[in-house]
Order: C-alpha cells, then structure tokens, then sequence
C-alpha cells in the first residue's frame, strides 16, 4: 500500500523559514520506480487537508487515516512510494501583521489536532477563525473535507466551491476537488422549496438555505422546517434520493398575538357602605346586650342572697354580658374590614354603572340571637 502524506499550507508555515510565501510547496523529489501514477482523488494538495478526508474515490467507503504530517520537514521528504503533484506556479508573497500571522497559526494546530483527533465540529471552528484572520484557500479545503466527514455533504460541496473561486487557476488539487464535487451530488438531492412568504429553510435544525428556493439536502430522511419571523413555522418529514428533484410548498399563517387588556377600578363602593352598616348594626346590638347585662345585674341585686332566684339572675346577667362582649368583637373585625374596603374603594364614580346593578340586587340582614342556649349575631344577605 502507498503511503499518502498531505500537509497544510499553513502546517509549511510552523517550521520553513519562508513564511512569507506559504502556500508555494517545497519542490518536490520525483516518485520511485515503479510509483503509481496519482489520480484525481487522490492527488490531494499536500498543504491543505487538515486530515485527510474522503476524496471523490473515497466519499462512499472508509476515510482516509489522518494526516501526521504537518511540518516542513514532512513535505520536503517524503516516503518511498508517495506520488507527489507537481509543483505550483509562485504566487507573489501575501503580507500580513506577525501577530495575525501567529494567531491564525494557533488556530490551524488547533484544528489541526481537532481533525486528528476526529472531532470534525471543533476542527471547524479553528480553521474557520483562522480563515477569519487571514483568508487563504486552503482554510476552505479543510473546512470542506471536515464537513464531508460530518456527512453535511451540501456544506461540504459549499466550501469546496468557495475553494475552487478562491484558489489560484493552476492549483494542481483543482482535479481532484472537481472530481469531489461530482461525487457528492450523486449523494445530495435538491428540494425546490417555494413559500408564500420569504423565510430560512432549516434541516434537522440547521440552517440550509432560504425560500423560495433550491436547496440541497444529503440523501436519506429528515426534518425539515420553514420558518419566517411574525409566522408559524412549518415542519414536514422528508426522504431525499440522490441525484433527484423535489417540489415542497409551503403556506406559513401569520401569527396573532391577542393581548387582553382589562381596566382595572377600586372596590365599588357599595361592598364599603355594607361593610359600615354591619359594623354599626352589630356594635348596636352589643350596646343592646350591655344595657342588658346592666339592667339584669341591678335586679339581681335586689333579691336576697338566698334567694333560690338568685342564681338564675345571675345567669342572666352573665349570658347578657358574653354577648355584649361578642357583638362588640364582632364590630371591631367589621370595622377593620370596613376600613381597608374604603382605600380600595372606586370613589372616583368609575364603577358607577356597575355598581348602580349590584346595588339593586344587594341586600344584608344583621339579627341579633340570644337565649340560654344561644348568643350571637346572625348576618346575611346577598350581594
């Protein structure tokens, strides 16, 4: 088996001491005798793959192992039996600030070692910050192979595009992104989405495209939902074949917020004066009961000590005071009632027609009970 090394451009960059022309390889040494020839899919540049990835003769079986590569050394002497392209054409040095130069360093052995280590979504991120500092095709290249390795061909397909706007005329790994390209479509479908208003497409929740529009979707099935600020999205199931066009329509409704708001008023005024007439009708009957209790206590008096009347005066008299003293309490909680009902009360007259209805439907009744079983006061009424 024939070893394949690649390298990044940037991966030149750690370690030869032209840095300011990083993406022109070091010339490379002819293959050995009896060396294959490279083909397209294979003949991957060996500056750009963060790790190898799938190629076009790869996109359906195992990936590539990934790359050990990445310094300069590597790419200056490779192992026997590993086809190298030929050379590219020098491009004119691109300047750039050393700092910048250092941090989309850092950002490229971090991807680097993400894509190494097989965490394909973090080593995008690195690369895509990287690309952010300082914008070179092959940042897009490994972008474009570690989405293939997440299977998000049409991302991947997106990238590779971008690489081959990108990237110089005579870049010799144009064959071999070229022969990628037409391999993912035989693995993406496309869905015509047409909507009745404009809104984003998003597939197993990540944003695809817009509508109305084409969009292209890896073949097998999956979520897809419409969605438009101000409306209700639209979320259908769908199994996409490769290499075939669907037509999905799609009528989002607007949605409608409905507020209720209600006016808000004191306490009609008609609960405060019920409140003041139980107040006073109950502390009238404690009055009632203590002129009682006075008025029996007096005549109690008056019969003699043993007297077998005595005693029952007495009750009386004790019977009386127990509902003074009831009715009085009785007053003092209406009274408290009352006076918290008159701050929430509506004085103002806003609950006027309200208020004029509940007071031809409201009444109380207030009826003092006493005996010698029974003490107390009897409210009712309805409101």
């Amino acid at each position: 088996m024939n070893v394949q090394r690649t390298c990044f451009v940037l991966a030149l960059l750690l370690a030869s001491p032209a840095a300011a022309q990083p993406d022109a390889p070091a010339p490379a040494p002819p293959p050995q005798a009896g060396a294959p020839t490279p083909t397209p899919a294979q003949a991957a540049p060996a500056e750009q793959a963060p790790q190898p990835q799938p190629q076009p003769s790869q996109a359906e079986g195992s990936p590539a192992p990934a790359a050990e590569g990445g310094a300069a050394a590597a790419a200056d002497v490779p192992e026997a039996g590993t086809p190298t392209p030929p050379p590219p054409a020098a491009k004119p040095a691109i300047a750039a600030d050393p700092k910048a130069l250092e941090d989309a360093k850092a950002h490229f052995r971090q991807g680097l070692a993400f894509a190494k280590s097989g965490d394909c979504s973090a080593a995008i991120v690195e690369f895509e910050a990287a690309y952010s500092v300082i914008p070179r095709p092959n940042m897009l290249y490994n972008i474009a192979q570690c989405q293939e390795r997440l299977f998000r061909y049409d991302l991947a397909v997106t990238f590779y595009e971008r690489y081959l706007a990108e990237a110089e005329a005579d870049a010799p790994d144009r064959g071999a992104v070229t022969a990628a390209l037409n391999t993912l479509a035989n693995l993406l479908g496309t869905l015509h989405i047409e909507s009745n208003v404009p809104a984003e497409v998003w597939v197993d929740d990540r944003l695809a495209g817009n509508a109305p529009g084409d969009v292209l979707v890896p073949a097998g099935g999956h979520s897809l939902e419409v969605r438009a600020k101000g409306y209700i999205p639209d979320r259908v199931e769908v199994r996409v074949v490769g290499r075939t066009a669907e037509k999905l329509s799609f009528t989002l409704v607007k949605a409608q917020t409905t507020i209720e708001v209600t006016e808000t008023t004191g306490v009609s005024p008609t609960l405060f004066w019920i409140g003041a007439s139980a107040t006073i009708i109950t502390a009238g009957v404690g009055g009632f009961f203590a002129l009682q209790a006075s008025s029996r206590a007096d005549e109690a008096e008056q019969i003699d000590e043993f007297h077998p009347d005595r005693e029952q005066a007495q009750s009386d008299v004790e019977s009386s005071e127990f509902a003074a003293d009831l009715s009085f309490a009785i007053a003092g909680v209406l009274a408290v009632g009352t006076t918290i009902v008159a701050f929430m009360t509506d004085w103002d007259g806003a609950g006027n027609a309200t208020a004029a209805a509940e007071k031809e439907h409201s009444r109380i009744t207030v009826m003092p009970v006493a005996s010698h079983e029974r003490i107390g006061v009897v409210v009712g009424g309805q409101l």
